[in-house]
């Protein structure tokens, strides 16, 4: 086995022997679905606001999609900073650098369990909402694909600059946790983006996760693709990853 692939197997591993990663990464965007969708009142009520593109779906149904986002901000912003900040912490990234495997190999080590568990964490939350909350299936599915891509490409980069500086664990998940709500809340988890007030949708559109909420939402319904936020995404990913690269420490 490669260096890469033996270190992408130890990172997989100490990951799955954190319950709180567990959770964040894998259960909670399902939890927080479920809560919403069975708990909290009004959520099973026809929409009654958003447009004609929206008739017939209920507010819960309006939720599907931004539990994508949850999946790939918590992860994101969270879970991989964390990693980081807490290797750089206890000298593991300088230690590696003298090592034929290299420090980057465990940045990229990193990235690829991330990447699967955001992915198996939105899965878990679709199938929930599906097989429990009877919520309505996507309607381009190879776009949903695409989008979520671009939506979490987009957030790893943005949580990468936060991994880039962050002395430890603990500066890592603060600094993380306070843009994870910001986010969530762009995103549109308390209030749907089409049922946010107007200026509040236009300013959220323009945000990492809000943009990627806008772009999920119109290919989980069909609609059509609004590419200035592809363009947001994508020069999101551009610039957190060329900020990152620039203001990356080792120790």
């Amino acid at each position: 086995m490669s260096a890469l692939g033996t270190l992408t197997r130890t990172e997989a591993t100490l990951f799955a022997r954190n319950p709180q990663n567990l959770f964040m990464g894998l259960l909670f965007p399902a939890v927080l679905l479920l809560v919403q969708g069975l708990i909290i009142p009004g959520t099973d009520n026809p929409v009654d606001a958003g447009g004609a593109e929206f008739a017939g779906l209920r507010v819960i149904d309006l939720f599907v999609p931004i539990a994508l986002t949850v999946a790939m901000a918590t992860v994101s912003l969270t879970n991989f900073p964390s990693a980081i900040g807490g290797y750089r912490e206890n000298g593991v990234l300088r230690r590696l650098g003298a090592t034929p495997a290299g420090a980057g190999r465990i940045l990229l080590a990193q990235l690829a369990v991330s990447a699967t568990t955001l992915t198996a964490g939105a899965t878990i939350a679709v199938a929930a909402a599906i097989m429990v909350l009877g919520a309505t299936t996507p309607g381009n599915v190879p776009l949903v694909c695409g989008a979520f891509a671009l939506g979490a490409t987009s957030l790893l980069s943005l949580g990468a600059v936060v991994a880039a500086r962050a002395g430890s664990a603990q500066k890592a998940n603060a600094t993380g946790t306070l843009l994870l709500f910001a986010s969530l809340f762009t995103a549109g988890v308390w209030t749907p983006g089409p049922l946010m007030p107007g200026v509040l949708r236009t300013i959220s559109a323009y945000t990492p996760l809000g943009a990627a909420s806008k772009v999920l939402t119109a290919a989980w319904y069909s609609q059509p693709t609004p590419w200035i936020q592809v363009v947001v995404m994508a020069a999101g990913t551009a610039g957190f990853s060329w900020i990152a690269v620039r203001t990356f420490r080792w120790k």
